[in-house]
């Protein structure tokens, strides 16, 4: 599969093309080879400090079916911070655990093969009730866990390739997929599936924002490699999936 994807770049000049011929699967072959080992369900980071968030909202008076109708790529923000109730609830409903079940985490996206790649950092700017800082979310404790400063509001415009609702809001949230997770089952075809597992997230984010009666926006469109220093993280293993802000309405 690798060789014929090399044939298609080799004609096409397009990665995007010969990533899909490399990573398709024929009766002869499943997923390719080789797979890394699973690294864990959860990411175990040194915090500067970690904050227990508050239970998440139960309802909010806006049924699901009402959330999509209304949903709307939002890039204009109020002056009023995000509450770290409203906040919890977010990353709750977008990405939390929800139970377990034979020892595996429940999350509150679907996963291809349970595997569960998607990580969240908060970069928090004005949240009521929280210090300014980058955070990441520990969806197996529901709590953040402090990794530093915030990424300054325009330094993240800057990253975006200068668009400037990224660095507005109360925060922005930047959503990341762990490649080994998925590809430790599904090799070179989990590159794939991470890529589905971030967006039922992103929906999420949308969803969750709008029964908030929050603002939010996806962007996909930033300097990988810059977003991935400021994360602390290798580009190489943990992908940038995509920057969310999120605030309140004007």
């Amino acid at each position: 599969m690798l060789a014929r994807g090399l044939s298609v770049l080799c004609e096409t000049r397009d990665p995007g093309l010969a990533l899909q011929e490399s990573t398709a699967i024929e009766r002869w072959g499943y997923y390719g080879e080789p797979r890394p080992e699973f690294p864990g369900f959860f990411k175990r980071l040194a915090c500067a400090a970690r904050v227990r968030l508050p239970e998440p909202l139960g309802a909010s008076g806006v049924d699901v079916l009402e959330a999509i109708r209304r949903r709307e790529s939002r890039r204009e923000y109020g002056d009023m911070p995000v509450s770290l109730e409203q906040l919890s609830t977010l990353l709750f409903y977008a990405a939390g655990v929800r139970g377990y079940e034979l020892g595996w985490p429940l999350r509150t996206y679907p996963s291809a093969g349970g595997l569960q790649p998607v990580e969240v950092y908060v970069n928090a700017w004005s949240v009521e009730g929280l210090e300014p800082g980058l955070y990441h979310y520990d969806a197996e404790r529901h709590e953040l866990c402090l990794l530093g400063e915030p990424i300054p509001r325009d330094r993240l415009a800057s990253i975006c390739l200068d668009q400037e609702h990224a660095g507005d809001g109360s925060l922005a949230l930047i959503i990341t997929a762990v490649y080994a997770r998925t590809a430790s089952k599904y090799g070179a075809r989990g590159y794939r599936y991470i890529h589905l597992d971030a967006g039922a997230v992103v929906q999420n984010v949308y969803l969750v924002t709008e029964a908030l009666g929050l603002a939010t926006v996806v962007i996909g469109a930033f300097y990988d490699h810059e977003l991935c220093n400021e994360l602390g993280i290798d580009c190489r293993w943990e992908l940038p999936m995509a920057v969310m802000p999120v605030g309140t309405r004007p």
